[in-house]
């Protein structure tokens, strides 16, 4: 697993932290500080090398600590959820899991710290969606159950996360660089399908299926947790529907506009 060959690389860090967050913790301060530097060196090559302003440079370095952490979750998840026995959500952390769930954790605080700063964009359901991912992360590592589930939600919302980052950066330079414009005209659609067929087709049934399972069957969970957990997931949910919503918005917006512009051009030929 990749997200394990990584942790093994950065080992010193991890055991210069445990004393002051302990073992529960201990490798989310060594993932926060990787993604950190990340953020930091796509940063300046986004700002100085590219060229772009501040506010693009930061949501551009977002993508790309977005794509890392996406692709490491989706493949590190697959291979937890092949090798799951059975649809047990409250089953106890192995190690793998747990170092999983403290990626993530790591990913969420840095990201979000970085989009307190003055200069980046605001985005409310982003912080909401990653503040109640952070919690559900935290519930599972207290307690030392429901990591898989975890990752099975994860593995929902980030299998489209490439994609989704490719659209993006795209997006974000397509005023800029023509081959910009040609790739964010390819990815919208496809993006836009793959985001709102996984998010609010897919995920649907398997969330509420996931949301009752952890209300009402995982046992293992204390109550008040299972409670905090259930709702982040709800909550989650509600926040994929909003993205969906814009997303798919959006897209049908574009493409009345180049419709209107397609029979402006013809109108003119006409004429």
């Amino acid at each position: 697993m990749l997200v394990q060959d990584l942790s093994v690389a950065l080992e010193a860090v991890s055991a210069a932290a445990e004393p002051w967050v302990g073992s529960a913790w201990r490798e989310v301060p060594t993932f926060m500080l990787f993604f950190g530097l990340l953020f930091l060196v796509s940063f300046v090559l986004w700002y100085y090398v590219v060229g772009v302003d501040r506010r693009k440079a930061a949501v551009l370095a977002s993508c790309v600590i977005s794509t890392v952490h996406g692709s490491l979750v989706a493949l590190g998840g697959y291979e937890q959820l092949l090798n799951w026995p059975s649809f047990q959500v409250d089953m106890r952390n192995t190690l793998q899991q747990k170092l999983l769930n403290e990626f993530s954790l790591g990913y969420m605080v840095a990201d979000m710290l970085f989009f307190l700063l003055p200069f980046t964009p605001d985005d409310v359901v982003f912080m909401i969606h990653h503040s109640i991912s952070a919690i559900y992360l935290v519930g599972c590592l207290l307690n030392g159950y429901g990591a898989i589930g975890c990752i099975m939600m994860f593995f929902l919302g980030e299998v489209t996360s490439p994609l989704f980052n490719v659209f993006s950066v795209s997006k974000e330079l397509r005023h800029r660089y023509k081959a910009a414009q040609v790739v964010f005209d390819y990815t919208s659609p496809l993006f836009t399908v793959a985001f709102v067929g996984v998010r609010s087709i897919i995920s649907l049934p398997v969330v509420t299926w996931f949301v009752y399972t952890v209300w009402f069957r995982a046992k293992l969970i204390p109550t008040p947790w299972r409670i905090i957990m259930g709702s982040c997931v709800a909550l989650g949910m509600v926040a994929s529907q909003i993205w969906s919503y814009r997303l798919l918005r959006g897209y049908l917006k574009r493409r009345r506009r180049v419709g209107q512009l397609a029979q402006a051009v013809d109108g003119k030929k006409v004429e």
